[in-house]
């Protein structure tokens, strides 16, 4: 029996014996095939997953064009319908009405007694002081009177000094960017005691001054010395001040943060300057100075004005993107040509909105389309 068992037991019987390599190798066989499955099935989880990844992302991609396209069209429309209303209506002190005059309205308001036209708000009016508007579509628009910036078309050096002490430049600082700024706008090559010319530029390895008044508000900060300020006066500065329009300032449309380099005892005359002109604007310097108790700077008569100027700053802007600003200067007595002239336009950041932006009260701005939250 043991000799049955043993070494010289035939080839044919020890194939059928269990446990022996033919079983095993099987066993190696199909583990490699499930191994090599399972990594399939995990590449094409993996492309799975990148494909539904980038249909995600070009669904996103697809979505920001539309709503940018949206929104271009819907800010051209704002822009447009903001500049008919300024072609087509008559200035108040309260701003820019989004109502036509009536015809018997109009004859009664040309009844002055110089036959001048009356200009007392006649309610409902877009203010012209930076308060956002809820234009069509998703647009959003403020409506600025440039006579309510500081005016650096040819600023004298007291007011330039009041401005920048306003703006929080320490004293002994404002000589310096008082006389660069004056020797950038002069039309010589003097260079005032503390001011730069073209050497000093050249010394800074920066292109000459031109010697000409400011294009706009934010070359100014080219000049040799502002580029320095503090990064919220330069990102503020653009806002506050004015190339186009360099006469009389109106007090009724001046930011409040403008206000204290021609009103005394601010900050309490500021606010309630503010708080008064948002229920009824200010009509004279006479009626002002009575209601705060000060005596205004300069000529009380010449030196401010009450109702809006012909330039006017349009800022736009939408859900993406930057903003768009217009300087507007309207020309409705103009011989053939356009009631109103573009200026210059050019984006700029988009304005922080700390409230929601108000409804214009016009039906011109009514957008059944729109999806405004």
């Amino acid at each position: 029996m043991a000799s049955r068992e043993g070494p010289n037991m035939p080839s044919s019987r020890r194939r059928l014996c269990p446990g022996r390599a033919p079983g095993g190798r099987r066993g190696r066989q199909s583990g490699f095939v499930l191994a090599v499955t399972l990594w399939l099935l995990a590449a094409i989880a993996v492309a799975v997953g990148l494909m539904t990844l980038w249909a995600l992302q070009e669904v996103r991609e697809a979505t920001v064009a539309r709503e940018r396209t949206e929104d271009v069209l819907a800010m051209h429309g704002t822009r447009d319908t903001v500049l008919y209303l300024a072609a087509t209506r008559d200035l108040t002190l309260a701003g820019l009405p989004t109502r036509a005059l009536a015809d018997d309205e109009r004859a009664i308001r040309l009844l002055d007694e110089f036959g001048a036209f009356k200009h007392d708000p006649v309610g409902g009016e877009l203010r012209l002081d930076g308060q956002p508007y809820a234009g069509l579509g998703h647009a959003v628009f403020a409506l600025q009177d440039e006579a309510g910036l500081f005016p650096l078309v040819w600023p004298t050096p007291e007011a330039l000094d009041a401005f920048l002490l306003a703006q929080g430049v320490e004293r002994e600082q404002v000589p310096r960017l008082r006389d660069a700024l004056l020797d950038y706008i002069d039309l010589d090559t003097l260079r005032r005691l503390n001011g730069a010319e073209a050497r000093e530029y050249e010394l800074e390895k920066r292109p000459p001054p031109p010697n000409r008044r400011l294009l706009l508000p934010g070359e100014a900060l080219r000049v040799l010395g502002w580029e320095q300020l503090p990064a919220a006066r330069r990102q503020a500065l653009p806002d506050l001040v004015s190339t186009f329009h360099g006469t009389a300032v109106n007090l009724n449309t001046m930011p409040e943060a403008l206000l204290p380099i021609w009103i005394p005892g601010c900050p309490e005359n500021c606010t309630a300057l503010v708080e008064r002109r948002r229920q009824r604007p200010f009509t004279s310097s006479f009626e002002l100075q009575n209601l705060l108790g000060i005596r205004l700077p300069g000529d009380d008569g010449v030196d401010y004005r009450y109702l809006a100027s012909e330039h006017l700053r349009l800022t736009l802007w939408g859900r993406t993107g930057s903003a768009w600003r217009i300087h507007v200067r309207l020309t409705p007595f103009a011989d053939q040509a356009a009631p109103w002239s573009v200026l210059a336009a050019y984006p700029v950041p988009r304005p922080a909105l700390h409230a929601p932006a108000q409804d214009p009260g016009s039906d011109l701005f009514a957008d059944a389309a729109s999806d405004r939250p």
